[in-house]
């Protein structure tokens, strides 16, 4: 019979200490037009849902300048935040 696997046991422990830790992992407070497009967000450091940015939609006589962003968990819900809006992405 052979021991444990010491390497497997210590990489999931990592995985599970990052999935506790996750909601420490968004601090970084920064405005959604400095936000890389496909980068990863969340509207409040303490909020469960990650919102990916997307494209830029142009300010005209539906509404005003706007990126599209998406539910990283649902693909079919997006919002549109205006560019100054205050994010917080990972570390």
């Amino acid at each position: 019979m052979t021991g444990p696997n010491l390497n497997l046991l210590n990489d999931m422990a990592r995985h599970i200490y990052k999935m506790e830790n996750s909601d420490q992992a968004f601090r970084r407070e920064i405005e959604l037009k400095k936000v890389k497009q496909g980068q990863e967000f969340k509207r409040k450091p303490t909020a469960k849902t990650i919102y990916t940015k997307e494209h830029y939609n142009r300010k005209d006589a539906f509404g005003p300048a706007s990126f599209t962003c998406v539910d990283t968990d649902d693909i079919g819900r997006s919002i549109e935040l205006k560019p100054t809006t205050v994010v917080y992405i990972e570390i």
